[in-house]
């Protein structure tokens, strides 16, 4: 149970639904007017870029939110772009594979642009802000990653690669993992949030046309809000 007067809100994956991504910091603005504390903060869970037409609105508009505070967490996405703009070939194929053309030309860049112009294209306070990115993050009883955790393993000693890319050992298990974990990555095919005993899923598709969604953890209660 989170303390009185603590709420966190957690948005799932962009993938580049920029306007989507405004909308929801609408929602939270209004319902911080609406209900005000002192102790509310946002968290991005990843996957802010790819797939979607507008990447750079989307860290845009993630850069700009100041309503509370905010953490922002590493999607599989963000880390394979930062891989390739560090030189690492089969990370620049994957990313490219996998939804980085969309995001190319939303820097401004030609659909194909040569891998030596990326580091140039991008702005340099998109690349700041992606370098920056956290991996996890842990409040109360709720833990917080991009797409889960390594069952059996404490939460102090899990790998950055399961953090950004587990998939079926972690949606697959009914074990107590020390917190409820929080986290997107996968997308929910019924596009509503996946609420489990263990864990929720926030990923509900919003670049393949499901909404956006927002959890809202205060006390011990889950809301959620869509855009």
């Amino acid at each position: 149970m989170l303390p009185t007067g603590t709420r966190i809100y957690a948005i799932g994956d962009v993938h580049g639904c920029a306007d989507k991504l405004r909308a929801l910091h609408e929602l939270i603005r209004a319902d911080l007017k609406e209900n005000p504390t002192s102790g509310a903060r946002l968290i991005h869970l990843g996957d802010f870029i790819d797939r979607g037409p507008d990447s750079a609105g989307a860290l845009d508009a993630a850069m700009g939110f100041d309503a509370c505070p905010v953490i922002n967490l590493c999607g599989n996405h963000e880390a394979t772009l930062l891989a390739a703009l560090d030189g690492d070939a089969p990370s620049a194929t994957d990313w490219m594979y996998y939804g980085g053309r969309e995001a190319l030309v939303s820097w401004g860049m030609a659909e194909y642009a040569p891998r030596e112009s990326w580091a140039t294209g991008i702005p340099a306070g998109h690349q700041q802000f992606l370098r920056g990115l956290a991996l996890s993050h842990r409040v109360g009883p709720y833990f917080f990653a991009h797409a889960g955790v390594r069952p059996g393993i404490p939460l102090d000693a899990q790998a950055p690669d399961d953090l950004m890319r587990i998939r079926g050992a972690f949606l697959d298990s009914e074990a107590d993992h020390g917190a409820f974990i929080v986290h997107g990555h996968t997308p929910v095919r019924e596009r509503v949030a996946d609420l489990r005993e263990n864990r929720v899923n926030l990923d509900t598709g919003a670049v393949f046309g499901g909404p956006l969604t927002c959890g809202v953890f205060e006390e011990d209660r889950i809301g959620l809000m869509t855009a």
